[in-house]
């Protein structure tokens, strides 16, 4: 099994320490979220949530993940780089393309690309992307995405996005894994086509019927499981619910970027640090699978 650990809701100037921690321990990679703003009254629901609102305060910080992993890559020298999710209808195709390719190139094709629809209105309203088509948007723009990432002449005619021959450059220097995140059935029959399903952290008990849906997507997809890895995170962790996901098919642990109850924003950076060890310690991290 993989160990991701989740860095979002971090103040920036402790993600370097963090990330060069999270390598020493063994961790496969570390993952950030992806927001345009934080609205000072939410009005859309947060599905995630049982309640519908967000866990995070309105002062948490939401760097560009490209950026961001381009900046970290140069501190470390394994640490693969995900995110968790990039709201890649919210954006052209071409703007995604070319910061994720470059991020790539920077830190020698360390970068996992974990994608969502989007939940937030509001964002879409900010950006132009059509709201209400952002799910066939995301499809068109994959194919837009796997295209340029050749590095070769390319043309595409599609309902979003038509071309002529073109080439984007710089190319990544190897093919940059494809997750997709959510729970409905249209997020697992998309992330059947690709490398993998991503999920979140999650209460125990809903977790069988998520890893059940994406497998079964995959199975009716393609008629294996091979090469297809599934990603998720348990709220209270134990050795043995650990176990449990190795058995369900779970290849990726995500482990949330808080614990015991305190966010982010407001635990001290030592605390952090102590905890990912003890972590660490206990899941046999350094023992995980690297490849």
């Amino acid at each position: 099994m993989r160990f991701w650990h989740g860095m979002g809701y971090t103040p920036l100037d402790e993600l370097t320490p963090l990330a060069q921690h999270a390598e020493a321990l063994g961790f496969y990679g570390m993952t950030l979220g992806d927001h345009w703003v934080t609205a000072e009254e939410q009005v859309d629901r947060y599905e995630i949530a049982a309640d519908g609102t967000t866990p995070w305060e309105q002062t948490v910080p939401w760097p560009d993940p490209w950026v961001q992993f381009a900046a970290l890559s140069k501190d470390t020298t394994r640490l693969r780089f995900l995110t968790t999710v990039y709201i890649l209808p919210l954006r052209d195709a071409f703007t995604a393309a070319k910061g994720i390719s470059t991020a790539s190139v920077i830190s020698g094709g360390r970068i996992h690309l974990g994608l969502g629809v989007g939940w937030q209105k509001l964002e879409f309203g900010l950006s132009g992307q059509p709201f209400h088509k952002r799910g066939r948007h995301a499809d068109e723009q994959i194919d837009v995405l796997k295209k340029l990432w050749t590095g070769e002449m390319v043309e595409h005619q599609g309902d979003f996005y038509s071309f002529p021959r073109i080439r984007m450059l710089p190319a990544p220097p190897s093919p940059i894994p494809i997750y997709v995140g959510g729970t409905s059935e249209a997020a697992f029959r998309r992330a059947a086509r690709y490398d993998g399903w991503e999920g979140a952290v999650y209460p125990w008990n809903e977790i069988e019927a998520y890893v059940k849906g994406a497998r079964a997507a995959r199975l009716e997809e393609k008629g294996t499981l091979d090469g297809f890895r599934m990603i998720v995170g348990c709220t209270e962790p134990t050795p043995e619910r650990m176990d449990q996901l190795r058995e369900w098919g779970v290849t990726d642990y995500l482990k949330p970027p808080w614990t015991d109850g305190l966010n982010s924003t407001q635990t001290p950076l030592d605390y952090k640090l102590e905890e990912m060890a003890r972590f660490s310690e206990t899941y046999r991290v350094g023992a995980s699978d690297r490849d």
